[in-house]
């Protein structure tokens, strides 16, 4: 597997979802560098990453992901996740409860009145006139590079997965993150997700789609940082990142110093403007 990290400070792993690339996650990473170190992985047969070779399920690329935050040493990092992610790092929640640590799910799938196909592709044309045309152009390139067999391939492992049965298993706090807009995840989905959740909770963005992490990247990074000072705050001060603020930090994003790691990392190339911050929601 294959990743980028960009800025520095505490770990922060950002997951993407179906048909796509890490590089729609680098919006939200650049809003976070000024605090944290984001770290933005390839699932397998995405991106730069190999693909599995023999069967593919769920549990396969949780494992993947699994076996990617070992090598990197990132025990018990903050998850990120949208979509087809959200099912992958709460499928290694449950398997491995001991690598995963606070999430935030943005716009979980799937939802079990929607499984069968007919229902994803409408809610992918629906919600495609709804994206930046940047997205659908990164959507498009990593599409073709995939190939529609990987494609069709991966769909089924999607819709088969019931992760509706997985999340009452989940220990670790959960922000559910719902864009008003979304044509893939309606709102009662998003609540039940939540409600389901054992530590969850719900957040609804007015009039954003899918990938609210692409359009309100700023946003997300404060919903993130704010998770997790309350989880510091809950720990009673023995936070494993000793965050020194509840806020991302206006500053300037920075070439961060280079470190060595067992797997490959491609750094973010310097950014010259400053990180704004989100207005109060």
């Amino acid at each position: 597997m294959s990743a980028v990290v960009v800025g520095e400070g505490p770990p922060v792993v950002l997951l993407h979802g179906y048909g796509v690339s890490g590089a729609y996650m680098l919006p939200l990473a650049r809003a976070l560098a000024g605090s944290f170190s984001a770290f933005v992985p390839d699932l397998p047969g995405q991106g730069r990453s190999d693909q599995i070779r023999g069967p593919r399920s769920m549990g396969d690329l949780a494992d993947a992901l699994g076996g990617w935050l070992d090598a990197t040493g990132l025990a018990w990092s903050p998850i990120v996740a949208n979509s087809m992610g959200c099912q992958v790092v709460t499928e290694l929640a449950a398997r491995r409860p001991s690598r995963v640590g606070p999430m935030v799910l943005i716009g979980p799938t799937v939802d079990p009145a929607r499984r069968a196909g007919r229902h994803q592709l409408f809610g992918a044309l629906r919600d495609s006139a709804r994206e930046p045309l940047s997205l659908l152009a990164l959507a498009a390139r990593d599409d073709a590079a995939v190939g529609i067999r990987a494609l069709l391939a991966t769909a089924r492992i999607v819709l088969a997965d019931r992760i509706e049965e997985r999340l009452p298993l989940i220990e670790q706090p959960a922000v559910v993150v719902h864009g008003e807009n979304d044509g893939f995840v309606g709102p009662e989905w998003a609540e039940r997700v939540a409600a389901l959740l054992p530590r969850g909770r719900l957040v609804a963005v007015p009039g954003e789609p899918h990938a609210v992490h692409y359009t309100c990247p700023e946003l997300i990074a404060r919903i993130v940082t704010e998770l997790l000072v309350e989880e510091g705050e809950h720990a009673g001060g023995q936070f494993l990142w000793r965050l020194e603020h509840g806020d991302v930090a206006a500053r300037q994003a920075h070439e961060p110093r280079v470190r060595q790691h067992p797997q490959p990392l491609v750094r973010e190339p310097r950014r010259h403007e400053a990180v704004p911050l989100a207005p109060d929601q």
